[in-house]
């Protein structure tokens, strides 16, 4: 690693990291309040995109995607330039994308909707997986790559849901709130790290 890099890496591993723990509540808390406008959700009969459809409920989950998918993407280009093997953070930085266009394209546009939301799940999943399994060859902790690994193991697995109930918004939610827990811990994790080198330094 150059010295221009490691003069950027403090500043990129604390937006990476602030970017890594508020995503998950900004997702969280947008389907939250779209499920509160929406009784006639059921988890076991719907998606979630269904939230997305028509009314305020429409409004708050449909704009909490895009902007927890702008918090991703810059959360995947914290990735990018900090892991050595860059291929899983570029997969992130796709699925980032394609987490704003399923908010910007509804449920029904369905088409679009369904494109992005595959090119979201797809790469979201194996992404994680290629960081896991690379994790091993740079500076973060095998315990965070053990973790990315078996995360992802579990989002390919967790359509056998689909046999069991008629909607797919428990997959769906399984998927990403494991994968997102994960994005919180690693921004958790570099945050700190950042903080004690610039206490370190002082």
């Amino acid at each position: 690693m150059d010295n221009k890099t490691n003069h950027y890496m403090p500043s990129t591993k604390k937006l990476t990291g602030i970017c890594g723990i508020l995503m998950p509540f900004v997702f969280l808390i947008s389907i939250l309040i779209a499920m509160i406008y929406s009784p006639w959700f059921k988890w076991t009969n719907n998606a979630l995109s269904d939230l997305g459809t028509e009314g305020i409920s429409a409004f708050f989950f449909n704009n909490g995607l895009i902007f927890a998918g702008f918090l991703a993407l810059i959360f995947s280009i914290g990735m990018i330039k900090i892991l050595s093997v860059k291929l899983g953070g570029y997969l992130i930085a796709i699925s980032s994308v394609a987490l704003i266009f399923v908010g910007i394209f509804p449920v029904t546009i369905f088409d679009l909707h369904f494109i992005a939301s595959a090119i979201f799940f797809i790469t979201m999943t194996s992404g994680l997986l290629l960081i896991g399994i690379t994790m091993k060859h740079n500076h973060f902790d095998n315990n965070m790559g053990n973790a990315a690994i078996t995360i992802s193991l579990l989002a390919f697995i967790s359509p056998i849901c689909l046999y069991f109930f008629n909607g797919i918004a428990i997959p769906e939610m399984i998927i990403c709130f494991f994968i997102f827990l994960w994005y919180m811990s690693y921004g958790v994790k570099i945050a700190k790290k950042n903080f004690l080198h610039i206490t370190r330094t002082k």
